[in-house]
Order: C-alpha cells, then structure tokens, then sequence
C-alpha cells in the first residue's frame, strides 16, 4: 500500500503543477490572475479529500470490523469540510466560487483518473 500511495502521489503532484500551470496562465492571460489563490484553495479543498480517502482505506487495511461505519464517518468529514470552504468562498464572490470548484473538480477529478488507472494495471 506505502508504494502503491508513494507513487501516485508523486503522479498527482506532477499533474497538479502541470494543470496549475496552465489554468494559472490562462487566467494571466485573461488579466484575472487575482483568482489564482482560489484555484489552488480549490486544489487544497481536493487534496484533503483525497488524503482523507487514503488515509481511511490504509486504516481499513489493518481493521478487522468496522470498515463501513469509518468509510461512512469519512465521507461525511469530506463532505462538511468542502461544504465549508465552498461556503466561504461563495459568501466573497461568485468568480471566486467558479474558480475554486474548478480547482477543486480538476484535482479530485485527476485523483480519481490516477487511482482508476493504477488499479487497472498500467503502472
């Protein structure tokens, strides 16, 4: 499991900069470059999801009973903590909501891309 999250993380981060980069520089080029700290705060919002998902099914490995109640307390810890943070940024401006939920799809979106592909087999 260590390696198998070891190199998807180095996969994601790798992915991550690559899209940042290019959402980064078309909100440059669109003189909205102020929505770029909402971007990565979307990216965050993702990584905690999925840190969250991993974290919960490295436990699930080593527990013997229990899996289902964990798995169901996770998903509703995923969902307040994005409910929060969508939130707030609502409440400054609806562009910074865009933004964020865009970040938030692209890298929880790649997370999941990642892990479906690793699964299948093409490491």
């Amino acid at each position: 499991m260590k390696q198998i999250l070891s190199v998807f993380m180095k996969r994601l981060a790798i992915a991550l900069v690559a899209m940042a980069l290019m959402i980064g520089s078309l909100l440059l080029a669109r003189g909205e470059g102020q929505f770029i700290g909402a971007l990565l705060l979307g990216y965050f919002a993702a990584l905690v999801f999925v840190w969250n998902m991993a974290w919960r099914l490295w436990r699930l490995t080593y527990m013997q009973s229990g899996g289902k109640r964990q798995m169901l307390w996770g998903m509703a810890l995923r969902m307040l903590v994005l409910f929060l943070v969508l939130l707030v940024v609502v409440t400054i401006s609806i562009p910074v909501f865009l933004v964020t939920a865009l970040g938030f799809l692209v890298c929880y979106g790649l997370a999941l891309f990642l892990l479906i592909h690793m699964n299948l087999g093409k490491k």
